[in-house]
């Protein structure tokens, strides 16, 4: 079942910090992919929605599909994305919630 402070902490540092340019010299940038595919299931379809809506405003490619009492949301990125945040801990927070559901990340100044 996956974590719903994780993905409320995901949400606001989304909402709050991602920036449009990233020519600012002091934003901080993660890069991320996933080459193979990966699922989470969930029981609430609610909660599968919200990855859903996460996971296409990363630009990662995602279905959902429901089985019997659970709903399961894929997702890959084979291709290198990046999001630029407003500050270094931001960052890694950003970076560990990618690392704990898969994804390959680097992290730069």
């Amino acid at each position: 079942m996956p974590n719903h402070k994780l993905i409320l902490g995901l949400f606001c540092c989304l909402a709050l910090s991602v920036t449009i340019s990233a020519s600012a010299a002091n934003l901080e940038r993660v890069d991320y992919r996933l080459t193979a595919w990966k699922s989470v299931h969930f029981k609430n379809a609610a909660q599968a929605a919200s990855y859903m809506k996460t996971f296409k405003s990363l630009h990662v490619e995602c279905k959902q599909s429901q089985h019997g009492d659970h709903v399961d949301v894929s997702y890959r990125c084979p291709k290198w994305q990046t999001l630029t945040l407003k500050s270094h801990a931001e960052a890694h927070n950003f970076q560990g919630f990618l690392e704990k559901i898969g994804f390959e990340t680097k992290h730069s100044h």
